[in-house]
């Protein structure tokens, strides 16, 4: 395989087990989420962490998110460039609200190792994200990620599976 690695030819993540936390700040429960570690960076290549600052977090995979979604929080420690020409509205399952596009770099963290993903369009959205808990708002979406991995989920094993997708002709398949 020219330019690339083994490891990143098949990967597979076990669920991230979040809590839950009632109004009283008690431990409710432990529900298993479809999250794995990421870095996004401004700049793919800088490695100068003053102008191309990066943030390792976990991130949900979400095939119901055409783009992934970061709070300004995190793009603002990124110094992500966000311009108001590029503001459009989102809709989220319960309201609808202003963000800006913008373009990270991503890497996946697996095991001891970064694969690199490349640049991947994000939504950020207009205003701050409130509490303490931004990285539950992590979303990485279809755009980017889905077009270079089939990605599986199994709820019942609680893992998720990533194959590398290797672009084939389409003329290769014959109609029946």
């Amino acid at each position: 395989m020219v330019g690339g690695s083994r490891i990143e030819e098949k990967m597979y993540f076990k669920y991230v087990k979040e809590v839950t936390v009632d109004n009283d700040g008690n431990h409710i429960h432990h529900i298993p989420r479809p999250k794995i570690e990421v870095v996004f960076r401004k700049y793919s290549d800088a490695k100068n962490t003053d102008t191309n600052p990066e943030f390792r977090i976990f991130g949900l995979v979400d095939s119901g998110a055409d783009v992934s979604y970061i709070p300004r929080q995190i793009a603002e420690i990124l110094k992500l460039d966000l311009d108001e020409s590029t503001k459009k509205e989102s809709k989220s399952a319960s309201e609808s609200f202003w963000t800006f596009r913008t373009k990270v770099h991503l890497e996946i963290i697996y095991g001891m190792h970064r694969i690199p993903i490349g640049m991947i369009d994000v939504s950020v959205p207009e205003k701050y994200e409130l509490g303490d808990d931004i990285e539950k708002k992590i979303l990485l979406g279809r755009n980017g990620l889905f077009n270079k991995y089939e990605i599986t989920f199994n709820e019942t094993s609680q893992i998720i599976t990533m194959k590398k997708i290797y672009k084939t002709n389409r003329s290769d398949f014959k109609k029946r």
